[in-house]
């Protein structure tokens, strides 16, 4: 199965990020919006594991002891930049980085060995969409430019989720392995 680790959001914050994805799909921009449900910061991606190996990562989740964190979700921008937009998100605020990087250390540090190897640098971001073309970008690139700061709202993270990710032709479809509460 494929597996990742995750930090979902409360109600409110994702509502925002919804509004802000309509103005994104009236940039004419061809993109593919990630729904609603599925809105979530991935700490750590696994790709395929055996049920061995999702066992392996509940047990290092399980066994971290780690505080609840309240971050002001904030700014939107694009991978690898705007200019040339692959996949387009909204992160953390600067002040609160440094209260989600450590979480983040703890928890790929836990999962060292298990799935596959990312040694990409952490940077907390929720995916709202993918761009599967060009088509509009300079629209795109100036409706990220003038959010680069925007604030979607405060969220306290308070549970990690273990979860598998089923690609379907509809999109992806996440279901939770394991829910480890915060303290």
């Amino acid at each position: 199965m494929r597996a990742f680790v995750a930090l979902e959001l409360p109600g409110a914050v994702v509502e925002s990020l919804v509004q802000f994805q309509d103005e994104l799909a009236r940039t004419g921009s061809d993109l593919k919006l990630v729904e609603r449900e599925n809105l979530h910061f991935t700490v750590k991606f696994l790709g395929e594991v055996s049920d061995s190996q999702a066992a392996q990562a509940a047990a290092g989740l399980r066994a971290l002891k780690l505080k609840a964190i309240d971050v002001a979700v904030s700014g939107a921008g694009a991978f690898p930049d705007v200019r040339r937009p692959r996949v387009v998100w909204a992160g953390v605020s600067e002040e609160d980085r440094p209260a989600v990087e450590p979480l983040a250390r703890a928890v790929r540090g836990s999962l060292e060995g298990v799935g596959e190897r990312d040694d990409r640098p952490f940077q907390a971001h929720v995916t709202l969409a993918r761009v599967r073309s060009s088509r509009k970008s300079h629209e795109l690139e100036s409706l990220l430019s003038e959010n680069s700061l925007r604030n979607f709202g405060r969220a306290r993270l308070a549970e990690l989720k273990l979860k598998s990710s089923q690609l379907t032709p509809g999109g992806a479809v996440y279901s939770d392995i394991g829910v480890f509460p915060l303290g």
